[in-house]
């Protein structure tokens, strides 16, 4: 099984890396994807990918970090850099984030049509953050010109309308363990929703651990069997076949071997 969202980079993992990833393994999950949050957190992302076999990494800048990246120049250069190692799998996670005040949304944005122009020039696919911003970020998508089939929306928790205008860009969606939470019903349905063909499963870790064990801080890869489980019983499949198929969505989008 496939975890194709986490931070193994977060100093709680990151501090006892050797086992996270060993629980991750004796719990099936034999690939992970540490997505970076910052230009520097993707190098240490990269770092991890040198030390465990099935570790992948991705470089991009979460828009909570977009305050202070001001380097264009630098930017660039380091997506560019980074996507040229092979086990550097996508640009992101990148995007926009309306919950919070902070950073200002108008250097989200900016950082964001950086990252965007640096993904244009490259073929690898692209993870987005979209937290309360779904049409500025499909807008944004948009006029990027780059085809939707590129994009995974990552820990989607939106709205059913949401979802059809994901859908219709030709997007992958990805969800978290907040599809098992009890108050998240509507979701639930999303995830059903969503063709089989176009869907992924993460755990986004250190956050968002799922049933039954939501109440475990940090979340860690070992759960998104979990994830699974839930999903395929929601849609009424078998989970051995759910997982083969998700994972060979997440295979095929990220060009895993």
């Amino acid at each position: 099984m496939i975890d194709t969202h986490c931070h193994l980079t977060y100093k709680p993992l990151l501090e006892r890396v050797d086992a996270v990833v060993a629980r991750a393994r004796g719990a099936g999950v034999d690939r992970m994807i540490s997505v970076g949050t910052s230009l520097d957190d993707a190098r240490v992302a990269v770092g991890l990918t040198e030390r465990y076999e099935g570790v992948y990494a991705t470089v991009g800048v979460h828009p909570h970090y977009a305050q202070g990246c001001n380097d264009r120049g630098r930017v660039m250069g380091v997506v560019h850099e980074l996507a040229g190692d092979p086990r550097v799998v996508a640009v992101g996670e990148m995007g926009l984030d309306k919950h919070y005040n902070d950073p200002p949304i108008e250097d989200q944005r900016r950082v964001f049509a950086w990252q965007l122009d640096a993904a244009r020039e490259l073929t690898k696919p692209i993870v987005i953050h979209n937290r309360q911003a779904t049409d500025e970020v499909l807008g944004m998508i948009g006029d990027s010109g780059i085809g939707g089939e590129r994009f995974v929306f990552h820990c989607f928790t939106g709205s059913g309308a949401e979802l059809d205008a994901i859908l219709e860009t030709g997007a992958m969606v990805s969800f978290t363990g907040v599809v098992t939470f009890k108050n998240s019903k509507a979701l639930a349905e999303c995830a059903v929703r969503v063709p089989i063909e176009r869907l992924m499963i993460e755990t986004d870790s250190p956050y968002l651990t799922p049933e039954p064990y939501r109440k475990v801080r940090p979340n860690e890869p070992c759960y998104v069997p979990w994830v699974a489980k839930f999903i395929a019983g929601v849609r009424g499949m078998d989970e051995g076949e759910f997982v083969s198929a998700v994972d060979g969505n997440t295979e095929r989008f990220f060009g895993l071997v």
